[in-house]
């Protein structure tokens, strides 16, 4: 498939390229949140190969260039276009002619004041471009948006709650009408039927958040489909794709467990910076010890190829790789192939040739490395093993679990297990259980030691609709979390969790999805397409099976109706990686994104301030009175029988923690200027109309993953690779 970062990268690139001046030579003017768009799609040199001397910054003080035109690719806010018009208010004009590219839509208002203005006699074009998000990966996108989180479930945020969902929809950014999913359909060519999660149980405003969402974002895409005839594009080979809207209680599981593929366990247990940037330590030529930043991204071949596969494949994997590269490039003896991985990691630093793919296989070795220790020092295989038993309702063996607080309780005593992974294992539990009796979890916290913030994180889950507590009088069982105790696609006991978003999608692609809980927002039935032809209720039945001529690395387009998911409030990697792992089953194009991406440890602190979002950067707020430890009374044989026998806490030890560490960031903007064109100063224009070009068609191709060998427990198998 075409990704969405390739997508995004065509439009920008296009954008630039239809600015043409006499003079060849141009400016391009990006402000802050246009700035982010443009780095997630573009690299600096894609930008400057065309004809583009210098990319420069709407907000800072500027050089004039008064014989180049000017490429702004700007966000439509009143600071911008307050910053456009000063360019040309002056006698010196910054530059030739301006030529405007919004990420979205212009308000009247904001365009009236620039018609206005003294800068009309400079614009060149005006032109919506509705490319408002980050293309993160290949099949993910993002409005990176964290703060959204906080608008949309803090109880302080209830009366900007209604603003919040406007904003998703069509609007962010201070109240200004920047289109966020409506870019996301616009930049795909995709009109599509939504779907919507839908909760039976609306006793919280968030819960007709989907709703809402959809409903909105419905009316804006009519809207846009009415002024523009063209759209979506007539040559599209696909049949209409489907977009599923749904927020993050779609599955409370999936943010707190531990995961072992090698994305999703880098980002948990490692500090890599917006899931992309990665310093390590190693040692350069000089034998000195020195640090370097990676970039994690879609240029890097190796962290594609491994990035979904469990952690045990890839460290065998990046092991023979290694071996393979230093067989073929140094005198690597038949003695040297049993190394260990500190060793291959050293034998590969003495290599001097072949730097770029030396560097790659030494930074996946070294994140693999320092996974695989901080795995085995802080005992995530047994804080795992009942995260799993807790998720599915079943243990490895397939039975129902019976001793989950026996195994959980000396854990959360243990100071070597961070409180991060208490409160992991705690609200899974509690999950499960479907909420505890209160006395069990006064009794749990004293055993954690967890301080009061962390304690603020377990309880403001119930904004999420969590159900922290069960009476103790009955009559309030509840249903537990339980999966089918076997899972085609995980052959690891501590992977045996699906998210729920997984299988949600399948059972949409195998057309076995329960309506009523995932309505459209339109019948089906009675939409019909540009021609005028009704749209199937279900999804189009093509044939996704590669054909029998088809080989391998040929590449095939699908013709499948598209798949696109937002989830409001976050996404997991876990998500991720099943989004990838749905195209490749299916041969579909599926299309994941969200607010913003969200780490265990991320939404744990999240959390801790839900109920005051203003402290998020001041300790000591709101706090629950801490349970006191000390010997408990034991609970009568039903409450045993109901949540287990919980032993009184001893005494608490200092908690373990992961390290970590800051970030130097940087860039260069410009190549040297060439000699100026033959623009004269104060060219006259006509100020150019609205013009909106029809969003790109695009095809695919499938993405592969690797897959699972045979059923393992994670962690043993791992000491020959460790000396």
């Amino acid at each position: 498939m075409v990704g969405v970062h390739e997508i995004l990268k065509k439009r920008l690139i296009d954008t630039i390229r239809s600015v043409q001046p006499p003079g060849k030579w141009k400016v391009v003017v990006v402000d802050v949140a246009t700035q982010k768009i443009l780095w997630s799609a573009c690299k600096m040199y894609d930008i400057l190969e065309e004809n583009v001397t210098l990319v420069e910054n709407l907000e800072k003080q500027r050089q004039p260039y008064p014989t180049l035109e000017a490429v702004y690719i700007i966000s439509p806010t009143y600071e911008a276009i307050t910053k456009v018009i000063e360019d040309f208010a002056k006698s010196a004009p910054l530059y030739a002619q301006a030529n405007l590219f919004f990420t979205s839509g212009l308000e009247d208002k904001l365009f009236q004041r620039l018609s206005a203005s003294p800068a009309k006699h400079y614009i060149k074009k005006c032109i919506e471009l509705y490319i408002d998000f980050q293309a993160m990966e290949a099949q993910v996108y993002s409005f990176e948006s964290p703060h959204s989180f906080f608008k949309l479930y803090s109880p302080e945020e209830m009366p900007n709650y209604e603003d919040e969902i406007r904003k998703i929809a069509k609007q962010a950014r201070i109240n200004i009408p920047l289109y966020l999913l409506l870019s996301v359909c616009a930049s795909l060519g995709e009109n599509p039927l939504i779907r919507y999660q839908r909760s039976l149980e609306a006793d919280h405003p968030t819960k007709t958040l989907p709703y809402k969402l959809a409903m909105l974002l419905q009316s804006n895409l009519d809207q846009y489909i009415k002024d523009n005839p063209d759209f979506p594009p007539s040559d599209n080979p696909r049949p209409r794709g489907v977009l599923f809207i749904c927020d993050r209680t779609i599955d409370m599981n999936a943010p707190f467990l531990h995961e072992f593929t090698y994305q999703a366990m880098a980002n948990d247990l490692l500090e890599i910076d917006n899931g992309q940037r990665y310093t390590y330590n190693y040692t350069d030529s000089h034998g000195d010890p020195a640090t370097k930043e990676a970039i994690l991204d879609e240029t890097d071949k190796v962290w594609v190829e491994i990035r979904h596969i469990h952690m045990q494949e890839c460290i065998e994997k990046l092991m023979k790789d290694v071996r393979d590269f230093l067989e073929e490039n140094s005198g690597f003896a038949d003695n040297d192939k049993s190394a260990n991985l500190n060793e291959l990691k050293k034998m590969l630093a003495n290599l001097p040739q072949f730097q770029n793919m030396k560097e790659k296989l030494f930074l996946h070795l070294n994140i693999a490395q320092e996974c695989m220790s901080i795995y085995k020092k802080h005992k995530l295989i047994e804080t795992a093993a009942i995260e799993q038993n807790c998720a599915t309702g079943y243990t490895s063996d397939g039975h129902a679990p019976k001793t989950i607080v026996e195994d959980m309780v000396p854990l959360l005593d243990d100071p070597v297990v961070s409180s991060y992974d208490k409160i992991r294992m705690l609200l899974l539990y509690i999950l499960y259980k479907n909420g505890i009796l209160e006395e069990d979890r006064r009794k749990l916290l004293a055993h954690s030691g967890i301080s009061l913030e962390e304690n603020d994180a377990l309880n403001n889950t119930g904004l999420l609709g969590v159900k922290l507590i069960k009476s103790p009088l009955g009559g309030d069982k509840g249903k537990k979390n339980k999966q089918k105790p076997h899972n085609e696609d995980n052959h690891y006991d501590l992977s045996r969790y699906t998210p729920n978003l997984k299988s949600i999608l399948e059972s949409h692609i195998n057309n076995t999805i329960d309506s009523q809980a995932y309505p459209y927002t339109k019948d089906p039935s009675a939409e019909v397409d540009a021609g005028g032809k009704a749209v199937s209720a279900q999804p189009v039945s093509l044939r996704s099976a590669k054909p029998a001529w088809y080989k391998k690395g040929q590449s095939t387009e699908s013709r499948a109706s598209r798949i696109i998911v937002f989830v409001a409030g976050g996404v997991t990697y876990s998500e991720i990686r099943s989004a990838y792992e749905l195209s490749e089953k299916h041969n579909r194009d599926v299309i994941i994104g969200s607010t913003h991406t969200i780490t265990p440890k991320k939404f744990i602190n999240d959390l801790k301030y839900l109920r005051n979002p203003v402290a998020m950067n001041s300790p000591g707020y709101n706090h629950v009175p801490s349970p006191s430890p000390g010997h408990n009374p034991p609970q009568q044989q039903q409450q045993q029988q109901q949540s287990g026998y919980i032993p009184p806490p001893q005494s608490i030890q200092p908690q373990g923690s992961y390290s970590s560490q800051g970030y130097a960031q940087g860039g260069g903007y410009h190549q040297p200027p060439p000699s100026q064109g033959n623009y004269q100063q104060g060219v006259n224009s006509q100020y150019a109309q609205f013009q909106r070009p029809p969003p790109l068609s695009s095809t695919s191709s499938t993405s592969s993953t690797s897959s699972s060998k045979s059923k393992t427990k994670f962690g043993k198998e791992f000491q020959k690779f460790f000396k």
